[in-house]
């Protein structure tokens, strides 16, 4: 147990840096592990672009036996896809990369002042070099071009870790830790107080690459062997303690390995080309670098002294391996793949040609051994002909090799990335220009890198070149293709109107990206647009299945079903679908309601209206369809979509027309009747839709003249149906058969026919008001005459009942009121100018009552008139004698 937790005889002190620096390491490789699932991630998101369309749906119905007559209006539907962004930084990754990287240098700094003179000045003065090659002066920290950056930060690390060193040997490794760690937070500070450019951290982070990577290079390189001495204790400890010889076994499964390297390289190279699976560099780098955890202290004390393990070799090496985790994961946070590649070959070729001689050094130095069953792991690095410095030495002469046949490389995308890095900075100060040089530079050392040509694409999008972009596309998708270049190709063709060119490149990335939902999802769009709805169908469908944003697809397919399907098919569709939780989608949904003439009540997503009342193209849909389906049950979008279309002007209109649904159906209808016909007699695009749907809703009050003469000026066959229904309704009916015929003379139909019969066999609508009268009478109550009354504040029958109730009930400013509203769209109707006789009298007003009763005299059948004047006559002659009386 000693051997694997060998801190546990350190001191206290010792003990808890060492579980703090773990700590640290795991934290570092939690970073590294959410920044490496998905590199583009980082840097690109896909943005949802949304488009509104219509279909149109028949939701103003009036039914005749069985026979309806109803009108075309608006629905709205959303189709979304998907757009890759332009590449962006992730800010919060560039902080964490300084926090763990700074805090591994400051663990390597503080464990180099253990070391003996010769190793500490020699590190200190390597660490003085790449700082000065890290540029500090670019913080611009004392004026531009100022080295007093460089060289306060030199005084104050130099001397800490001198006085350390010579004067303080005594001090534990954590409290070195700390003080370094200090001067280290103060210089933070004060760069993020006094610099001078904008991103200091991205500054630092950018011009300090070559130091970090060349950190992250000799660690991969000094864990490369470890592997190897790792299948040399499997192959031996257990067989040891069995009395077996441990080389077949270590034979075995070290050509194993040396063979699963040789494929990588072979892959890396394009030297092959095979779909295998195979082991990735990253579980390699990761295994090595614990499995060096406890590697590393036996090579330690076979120095002789020259890396203490307990004292610096330990931290040596836990702030190396931070380092290495923090750089990494920096390059996927910010996609910079050339260098990741980089990093991947020095791990590939590195453990290929470290772990060939290590084989040799094994074998030459310990074949005895095996022969005699001896424990070979104890003595790994006690060799007996062939040294470890000498085997080190020629593996890495042949990493050099191997970077030499592939003409440097991996050097040149490792420049490459940094010059992507100095891009990266300009970029964000939106100093454009030098940031195209720098990604230009950056694809002179490897032009098929896809960070460099995505990032020059972005560029030319923000600048609106497009064809600029195009290229860099095309660029990206050479070595490293990826779904958001893909999408940002299309994406462009089709701006270009360069459908057919959009739907090839798509259909090379869902080759590419079979399982990638954006692309699938587009390209399911671009054949709706295309009107290839059975293509689209089925790549909306993939995509639904594919992506995590199910939700879009599934939007989109109901667009498409609503536009491309019959009633019968829709109905069957639209039962299986599953309902989601998602704005466009209900609005989409709402509009599927509407075509198959189903008005289930909904409960209102409050959340389609935003804190700043500024809508969306789903918001838009969602409550226009809303107002429309549930008109009959909500009133809410009476209210609330005119305060929407003040804030909102450009869609004012469609707006107040949705709420005009709401205010008719379930509230004041006079006021929605006065609005439309208002808007009707203005000449516009839309007048005769207005003019259709009030004279639909004239229709369904019984008010027929007024619908007739709105319906008049609807061109097609629409309108001239709406005035056919309204004579017939009138008792008109050869006019109606005129009409109807005038029809049938442009085209047979046998629905019109149908609507003949109908008519002819005196099919009257079913009024809802009617029923609540009849309730109302029975139990006479101001709540049942109400609901009558708004049902249909026109009826005269309705209206003169309510009256008569609430005249009875001394509320006569009610019932006069009720009696007025419903004169001015039924001024023809006789029990009305009743009323209005009665009430005015009542009120004192004896000329109004005089010109009630002529109007009662002109509209009602004289046995009506008759009976009339006998309830009028005497009520008139009272006041007449309480006037003179008076007077």
């Amino acid at each position: 147990m000693k051997e694997f937790f060998f801190w546990k005889v350190w001191s206290p002190s010792e003990r808890r840096m060492t579980v703090a620096a773990f700590l640290v390491l795991l934290l570092a490789l939690v970073f590294f592990a959410v920044k490496s699932f998905d590199p583009l991630g980082n840097v690109i998101r896909w943005n949802v672009i949304s488009e509104l369309s219509e279909t149109t749906a028949v939701v103003d119905i009036l039914q005749l036996g069985e026979w309806q007559y109803g009108i075309s209006t608006p629905s709205h539907l959303v189709t979304e896809s998907f757009m890759a962004s332009v590449m962006e930084t992730d800010f919060l990754s560039v902080t964490l990369f300084l926090v763990f990287s700074l805090t591994g240098l400051t663990i390597v700094l503080a464990a180099l002042t253990t070391m003996s003179r010769f190793w500490y000045l020699a590190g200190t003065i390597i660490f003085i070099v790449f700082l000065a090659f890290s540029r500090l002066e670019m913080v611009g920290a004392f004026g531009d071009a100022n080295r007093a950056l460089f060289l306060l930060t030199v005084i104050l690390y130099g001397g800490i870790t001198y006085y350390f060193h010579a004067f303080r040997p005594d001090i534990g490794i954590a409290r070195r830790t700390l003080a370094i760690g200090g001067i280290t937070a103060f210089l933070a500070i004060l760069i993020a107080f006094v610099a001078e450019t904008p991103f200091p951290s991205l500054t630092v982070a950018s011009y300090s690459f070559p130091f970090w990577l060349l950190l992250t290079i000799l660690f991969l390189i000094v864990i490369s062997t470890e592997i190897m001495a790792a299948l040399v204790w499997l192959s031996t400890s257990g067989s040891v303690s069995k009395g077996k010889s441990g080389l077949i076994n270590f034979l075995v499964i070290s050509i194993l390995y040396l063979l699963l390297l040789l494929l990588l390289y072979l892959r890396n190279t394009k030297q092959i080309d095979w779909d295998v699976t195979l082991i990735s560099p990253v579980f390699l780098a990761l295994t090595a670098a614990i499995l060096g955890i406890w590697g590393f202290r036996r090579r330690a004390d076979s120095t002789n002294g020259i890396i203490p393990f307990r004292s610096a070799g330990f931290w040596l090496y836990i702030g190396l391996f931070i380092i290495a985790v923090s750089f990494t994961a920096y390059m996927s946070a910010t996609a910079n793949d050339p260098v990741l590649e980089t990093l991947e070959d020095v791990v590939v070729q590195g453990q290929l040609s470290m772990s060939v001689l290590f084989l040799f050094y094994v074998l030459v130095n310990f074949y005895p051994l095996f022969q005699q069953k001896l424990a070979v792991y104890k003595v790994l690095y006690k060799p007996l002909r062939f040294g470890l410095t000498q085997t080190r030495l020629f593996g890495f002469t042949i990493l050099i090799v191997l970077f030499s046949i592939q003409r440097l490389l991996p050097v040149n995308q490792a420049i490459a990335g940094y010059f992507n890095g100095l891009g990266d900075l300009h970029a964000n100060t939106e100093e454009f220009s030098l940031s195209e040089q720098y990604y230009k530079l950056a694809v002179q050392q490897e032009f098929q890198n896809h960070k460099s040509n995505y990032a020059l694409a972005s560029l030319a999008l923000r600048q609106g070149d497009r064809n600029a972009a195009a290229f860099y596309f095309r660029q990206s998708l050479l070595k490293n293709p990826s779904p958001q270049a893909y999408s940002g190709l299309s994406g462009i063709l089709i701006q270009e109107n360069l459908f057919f060119d959009a739907v090839y490149s798509l259909q090379e990335g869902v080759r590419t990206f079979p399982k990638s939902g954006e692309l699938l999802n587009n390209l399911g769009m671009l054949y709706y647009k295309t009107n290839v709805a059975d293509s689209a169908y089925y790549y909306l469908a993939k995509a639904e299945g594919a992506t995590k944003r199910a939700e879009i697809p599934a939007t989109n397919l109901l667009a498409i079903l609503a536009k491309n399907t019959d009633s019968g098919l829709l109905d069957s569709l639209a039962a299986a679908s599953e309902k989601r939780d998602y704005l466009s989608w209900q609005a989409n949904w709402l509009a599927v309601q509407n075509l198959r003439q189903k008005f289930p009540e909904e409960t209102f997503n409050r959340n389609a209206v935003p804190t700043d009342s500024l809508l969306s193209a789903s918001a838009f849909a969602y409550l226009l369809n809303y107002s429309v389906n549930q008109a009959k049950t909500d009133s809410i979008p009476a209210r609330l979509l005119p305060a929407l279309a003040a804030k909102n002007p450009v869609l004012s209109q469609d707006l107040s027309l949705a709420a005009l649904y709401s205010e008719f159906y379930s509230g004041n209808k006079l006021k929605a009747l006065e609005t439309l016909s208002g808007w009707a007699d203005e000449e516009g695009e839309r007048s005769d839709l207005y003019h259709k749907i009030l004279g639909h809703w004239l229709l369904q009050l019984g008010l027929y003249d007024q619908a007739i003469e709105a319906l008049s000026v609807v061109e097609g066959v629409e309108g001239t149906i709406g005035m056919a229904v309204a004579n017939a309704l009138s008792d008109k009916k050869e006019v109606a058969v005129v009409l109807l015929d005038k029809i049938q003379e442009k085209e047979q139909s046998a629905a019109i026919e149908k609507l003949k019969e109908t008519l002819f066999s005196g099919a009257k609508p079913k009024s809802l008001a009617d029923s609540l009268l009849q309730i109302a009478r029975k139990s006479p109550s101001d709540k049942n005459f109400d609901n009558a009354v708004r049902i249909n504040p026109f009826d005269e029958n309705v209206v003169s009942a309510a009256s008569a109730h609430f005249r009875q009930k001394k509320l006569t400013s009610k019932a006069y009121n009720l009696v007025l509203d419903a004169l001015r769209y039924n001024e023809y109707a006789p029990q009305l100018w009743e009323q209005y006789a009665y009430l005015s009298l009542e009120q004192g007003l004896i000329g109004q009552g005089n010109e009630g009763e002529e109007k009662v005299r002109q509209y009602a059948l004289p046995a009506d008139y008759q009976q009339f004047m006998t309830r009028y006559q005497p009520m008139r002659a009272l006041i007449e004698k309480q006037r003179a009386e008076f007077q």
